[in-house]
């Protein structure tokens, strides 16, 4: 099976990351949402959210909460091969970590998520 999507080029500095994702168009996951028109579905980009801060800290972290995701544009992967993913984060007190994050093309923006609460596994 192919892999959905790829994370590469990941850099961070202090509390900022940006990463570059690719998607695999012919991954089977397309062919049903939607035939004819493939998008990446929203919860995957929550996904994606997650991973790259566990790369960042090094820590599995899965999301506990989300105060804001707005979808402004949807990711058709053979249209956009490469969507850039840049974020802040900030571990609280309480251990979570709290995520801001974009993902855009260009100046296309697909996705702002805000206040993305992420606990260890």
């Amino acid at each position: 099976m192919t892999t959905l999507y790829n994370i590469s080029n990941l850099t961070s500095a202090g509390n900022s990351f940006r990463a570059e994702i690719t998607f695999d168009p012919a991954h089977p996951l397309f062919s049903g949402h939607f035939p004819g028109r493939p998008i990446v579905p929203g919860v995957v980009l929550v996904e994606i959210t997650a991973a790259l801060v566990s790369q960042v800290t090094g820590k599995d972290l899965l999301v506990k909460e989300a105060s804001l995701i707005k979808f402004l544009h949807v990711i058709e992967p053979s249209a956009h091969p490469l969507v850039i993913a840049t974020g802040s984060m900030l571990e609280q007190a309480d251990g979570l970590f709290k995520v801001d994050l974009a993902f855009n093309a260009g100046d296309m923006v697909f996705a702002k998520l805000r206040g993305i609460r992420l606990a260890l596994e």
